[in-house]
């Protein structure tokens, strides 16, 4: 898996795992599913992380929290279609 630094939203720089991009043109942004290595509470599940993105400098990623729902809405689309075989971009 591609590791990538990112600043997160507290402003400090981390390397975490990512495990897909993608855009959704629509909307003009770009989103990021990433990994921490974290685990559930009980074990069993990867903790996932999704968020907007945009590249501050080149290699270097700012995460943007995801608060507006009509955006959400469009990003859980995008998911649903990526998981069953589509690709929306």
């Amino acid at each position: 898996m591609e590791k990538i630094k990112i600043q997160n939203m507290n402003g400090l720089m981390e390397e975490v795992d990512l495990v897909k991009s993608f855009g959704i043109s629509e909307l003009n942004k770009d989103f990021v599913i990433l990994s921490k290595g974290e685990t559930s509470e009980d074990g069993n599940l990867s903790k996932i992380y999704i968020s907007e993105v945009t590249e501050e400098t080149p290699g270097v990623f700012k995460l943007i929290g995801i608060t507006d729902e009509n955006i959400w809405n469009e990003v859980k689309s995008a998911l649903k279609e990526m998981a069953s075989g589509g690709n929306k971009q």
